[in-house]
């Protein structure tokens, strides 16, 4: 099987670590994080990152923002008697695809749902939210048993200022509606989250389109979406020819599926469907329930 890859070590001890960078004034923008939120106090003044100044809040990774529409981010920290401390941190993207699209390539097969925002993840010492089109990401680090409930209260007070809300991406909208798990699933919007998701050589040629990349038993799919069925084929056309160029063991049947040999117990199978371009990796048994159940879906729309 095809192994994935995390983003960034999703939530490790680099996550979102602060560097010696001087964000802009909060220049009245801090009501998004409020002096209070229940029990928590807000224990330094709220900084303001915009654009490129994203770079002074981000130690590595930033670009991966940027791609999915970064705007602005907020940051600072809450404190809770007697000695709890909390980095809060606010991500303005865009649009609320965007914002959804960022909180599912740090959620993936992490944490716990919980009812907070629009959705969110709760982990060992982190919780992290969607709500519109901003993505919140909260995290303790003296994590206990307690710090739980904790994250809670403050990211609901949170989620509660933001007054937006909005829609999932269409293409997310619908694979839920055919009931593909949305905890396995990705958003992305650029090569950069494809590949941090998908980082194997026939995935990687494609143009840069927005997509969904996930998993479902032993297989992994993806599913790219573009402007028209003319420039997916042509997508396919020019990623085919790259897969040559890699020395890939390539096939097409008469039907017009490709077939990547991965190794010797693991293939990609791909092919069109409007201005869908749909590939699943498929194990020795060459199941294709898969397949089948995601091209239904996508021949529905």
């Amino acid at each position: 099987m095809i192994g994935k890859a995390r983003p960034a070590a999703i939530l490790s001890a680099a996550w979102i670590a602060l560097t010696a960078g001087t964000p802009s004034s909060s220049s009245g923008q801090d009501a998004l994080l409020p002096p209070t939120v229940g029990e928590w106090r807000r224990s330094d003044s709220v900084g303001v990152y915009a654009g490129k100044d994203l770079f002074l809040l981000i130690d590595g990774g930033a670009d991966l923002f940027f791609e999915y529409g970064f705007v602005r981010a907020f940051s600072s920290e809450y404190s809770r008697m007697p000695d709890r401390s909390v980095t809060t941190e606010l991500y303005e993207m865009s649009s609320p695809p965007a914002a959804y699209g960022l909180f599912t390539s740090f959620t993936v097969g992490t944490g716990t749902a919980v009812s907070v925002g629009q959705e969110a993840v709760l982990g060992e010492g982190y919780c992290i939210f969607w709500k519109g089109p901003y993505v919140g990401m909260l995290t303790d680090a003296s994590a206990d048993s307690a710090s739980g409930p904790m994250l809670l209260q403050l990211a609901e007070g949170l989620a509660t200022e933001i007054r937006h809300t909005g829609a999932l991406p269409n293409l997310c909208a619908f694979l839920r509606e055919g009931g593909v798990d949305s905890r396995s699933m990705v958003f992305f919007r650029g090569k950069l989250a494809l590949g941090s998701q998908l980082p194997h050589a026939w995935a990687d040629p494609f143009p840069p389109a927005d997509g969904v990349v996930g998993e479902s038993g032993a297989s992994r799919y993806l599913i790219l979406e573009y402007t028209d069925a003319t420039t997916a084929g042509a997508a396919l056309r020019a990623a085919a020819v790259a897969w040559e160029e890699l020395q890939l063991p390539v096939s097409r049947d008469t039907g017009g599926t490709w077939r990547v040999q991965l190794g010797k117990e693991e293939i990609a199978v791909l092919e069109q469907l409007g201005q869908y371009v749909l590939g699943v990796t498929v194990g020795r048994d060459k199941s294709d329930v898969l397949a089948s159940r995601l091209k239904r879906i996508l021949e529905n729309q």
